[in-house]
């Protein structure tokens, strides 16, 4: 290329790297301030860590966005034909983006109206709306799920493989996480 010349594919990949962060950087935040917020036992902590995960709300659908606008021009800018790698990621990109997002604020909202303003100990009923095994599972299964895509899109393996590895990794992250959050959400006392 030309000295001058303006590499769009580099500037659209940078773009891809930012998603990529902004997506994982949700995923991690929420994970590990939500193990603090599933362990807390006062409401003042809970609201503590409630607020960090809040602090993620736009890091999913902006991280989604830079994704999806960069991943569309680099596949017109090089990657023509229905390839696993991009066919693959953009399903799972937009689940993420609708599925993460609608079951991230409403168990989000609901946490909040449970948490309250109130003081003391969090009673067995705010405990129970935290520790929704249902929700922070759909939020660990989308992680399994990019990862799976993360692994795809390096290898660029082909159409079995890549379901395999996406599925798979999904259903075994959404797993752990859900029994993991049912077990603790078990041990309350009514």
């Amino acid at each position: 290329m030309p000295e001058g010349t303006v590499d769009w594919y580099q500037i659209a990949k940078v773009v891809h790297f930012m998603g990529l962060i902004a997506l994982f950087g949700f995923f991690v935040i929420y994970a590990r301030a939500g193990a603090n917020l599933r362990a807390s036992t006062t409401l003042n902590d809970a609201r503590a860590w409630l607020r960090m995960l809040e602090s993620t709300k736009g890091m999913l659908p902006g991280g989604a966005g830079m994704f999806l606008v960069s991943g569309v021009a680099m596949t017109a800018m090089r990657w023509r034909g229905p390839y696993p790698f991009v066919t693959i990621g953009l399903v799972v990109l937009l689940t993420l983006w609708i599925v993460g997002t609608l079951v991230g604020s409403r168990h989000l909202r609901s946490m909040r109206g449970a948490v309250g303003d109130a003081e003391g100990t969090a009673p067995a009923n705010v405990r129970r709306v935290i520790l929704d095994p249902a929700a922070w599972g759909t939020i660990a299964t989308l992680n399994g799920a990019t990862l799976g895509v993360l692994f795809v899109m390096t290898t660029k393996v082909g159409w079995a493989a890549a379901i395999a590895i996406v599925v798979g990794l999904a259903a075994l992250v959404g797993a752990v996480f859900t029994s993991s959050v049912r077990r603790q959400r078990a041990g309350i006392v009514a």
